[in-house]
């Protein structure tokens, strides 16, 4: 039966790499509203204006 119990270095391993993926996560989410916006942009940029 394997132990779940970890010692305190392989513990703060899996918090330094949870944080690692959440930063990652967060940093994305950031980067796809940028990239919509600036298409968002760019699409109202060339539709013919109405007067």
């Amino acid at each position: 039966m394997t132990s779940l119990v970890f010692d305190a270095a392989a513990d703060g391993l899996h918090v330094c790499l949870a944080m690692v993926a959440v930063a990652g996560i967060f940093l994305g989410v950031i980067a796809i509203g940028e990239v919509v916006r600036a298409a968002n942009h760019r699409r109202h940029a060339r539709r013919p204006r109405s007067y």
